[in-house]
């Protein structure tokens, strides 16, 4: 029994500090561009998508945050943000900018 109740907490802790829905630490690195078109001095490095099935589009952004930091970039330009029902979804190009 004891070891069944070490089991859970120690899944419930993975669970909780894994959460998919929160900035990273390198996402928090991440910047959004404000505006229509990225800064001078920026290259692209891939287009990234954030969905969750919770109507966020804070949640979206994060995962579009976390998923440019993955591949190296240190900014992100919306490029649409979609809501569909329970849905959400924010499209973006990742860019690594000089700063």
């Amino acid at each position: 029994m004891k070891f069944l109740l070490m089991v859970l907490l120690l899944v419930s802790f993975v669970h909780c500090a894994s959460n998919p829905n929160q900035l990273t630490e390198d996402g928090k690195k991440v910047q959004v561009i404000p505006g229509k078109k990225p800064m001078e001095g920026c290259e692209v490095v891939d287009k990234v998508i954030g969905e969750n099935d919770i109507g966020s589009i804070q949640v979206s952004t994060n995962k579009v945050r976390n998923a440019a930091a993955k591949k190296g970039a240190n900014y992100v330009l919306i490029e649409d943000e979609i809501l569909n029902g329970g849905k959400a979804k924010v499209i973006a190009t990742a860019y690594t900018c000089t700063e």
